[in-house]
């Protein structure tokens, strides 16, 4: 499969997608709804590509099986699939980050991870990405944070290919909690 890059008229499509961006078609005949969808995606993100390269582009990502025309009711709907959706994820990596909620469920998530030596650029990047993310450093590999957020902790381990080395835990308590609690605001 051609890497994808972000920029191009596959990418820009997968990343409206992922934005949630949903395009739905009232339509009851696929081919039709296709090739609708084709102009409003034209029409609503502006590309400059010629219909015909925006065509090809969308039956080469259902080709990839990258996205999907679903049919819901008398709808047709253009969505990602789940290796559309990690794509999507990967052009989002930047911008990835851990949500706080307004009520704390009074469990802590701490990440343990014992990366080898000679994966020393991912560990790297894996720390820094958990202290971007507002985890903290309990100790040289293990990290806390008080909300949900296994989704991303693996995201980040799979996309730097360290998963197997990375894990996750849920804990009721943990020494220093009130400093943690400080840190936190919680």
């Amino acid at each position: 499969m051609k890497v994808i890059d972000k920029e191009s008229t596959k990418g820009k499509i997968l990343y409206a997608l992922g934005m949630g961006v949903g395009i739905a078609v009232a339509l009851s005949n696929q081919r039709t709804s296709f090739g609708l969808t084709q102009r409003l995606v034209k029409t609503i993100f502006g590309f400059q590509e010629d219909k015909d390269k925006i065509k090809r582009d969308l039956y080469r990502l259902r080709r990839q099986k990258l996205v999907e025309i679903k049919k819901v009711g008398k709808k047709h709907q253009l969505v990602l699939t789940e290796d559309g959706r990690e794509i999507y994820l990967r052009f989002d990596y930047e911008n990835l980050g851990l949500k706080k909620r307004k009520i704390w469920d009074r469990r802590w998530r701490m990440i343990l991870f014992d990366i080898p030596n000679k994966m020393t650029k991912a560990r790297n990047a894996f720390r820094e990405k958990m202290r971007e993310m507002g985890c903290v450093k309990f100790n040289d590999s293990v990290w806390v944070y008080p909300y949900p957020c296994q989704e991303e902790i693996d995201f980040i381990a799979n996309y730097w290919k360290v998963g197997r080395y990375v894990h996750f835990a849920v804990v009721l308590h943990i020494t220093n909690e009130d400093e943690l609690c400080k840190y936190f605001r919680i």
